[in-house]
């Protein structure tokens, strides 16, 4: 049972409806994620504010979704693996590749050290190396991309797993999750 219940959308402030409105884009409802979120307004601004910018960065929708799958998978979070398992699947993603991008791992190798990167600095294990990013020419900036959607991502985990946030998104089966 969730601890931090969502807001719901008809009981909502006018500014709240209105970030609830942003937040959930071409979605056309808030999640419950989302709406979990709206409890504070602030945070939800600032969350919907650095999705938004991060939506309009240099990293491919595709690539920004395995990140977000890599991240999820390191913590352990249920919602949002079966939230990114569902938004990459909407971008074409195959399943094996949605399975191999929760184990970090992508048949391009420019992808494959994204990944690595993000699931090491997610879980604050291994060498989050600059140095093999940057082989397969991904700049500073891109760097810095990759870190702002990994703390993005972190903070959708610890809402989900603090809230313990009731799945509106399909369910993946138990051993997909560990895997």
């Amino acid at each position: 049972m969730q601890t931090i219940l969502p807001i719901q959308t008809e009981r909502a402030s006018g500014a709240v409806h209105r970030l609830l409105d942003a937040a959930s884009g071409d979605r056309g409802l808030a999640c419950n994620m989302i709406r979990t979120m709206a409890h504070s307004p602030r945070a939800l601004e600032g969350y919907v504010q650095f999705r938004s910018a991060l939506e309009s960065g240099t990293l491919a929708a595709q690539v920004r979704e395995r990140i977000a799958l890599a991240v999820a998978q390191a913590n352990l979070c249920e919602y949002s693996l079966a939230e990114h398992t569902y938004l990459a699947a909407q971008l074409g993603l195959t399943k094996c590749e949605i399975a191999a991008s929760r184990e970090a791992w992508a048949a391009d190798w420019g992808t494959y050290a994204v990944l690595r990167f993000a699931r090491d600095l997610a879980t604050r294990r291994g060498p989050c190396s600059v140095a093999a990013l940057r082989e397969y020419g991904y700049t500073d900036a891109d760097i810095i991309e990759v870190m702002a959607h990994v703390a993005l991502n972190v903070f959708e985990n610890y809402v989900n797993d603090v809230a313990l946030t009731e799945l509106d998104f399909p369910k993946l089966e138990r051993a997909a999750i560990a895997a």
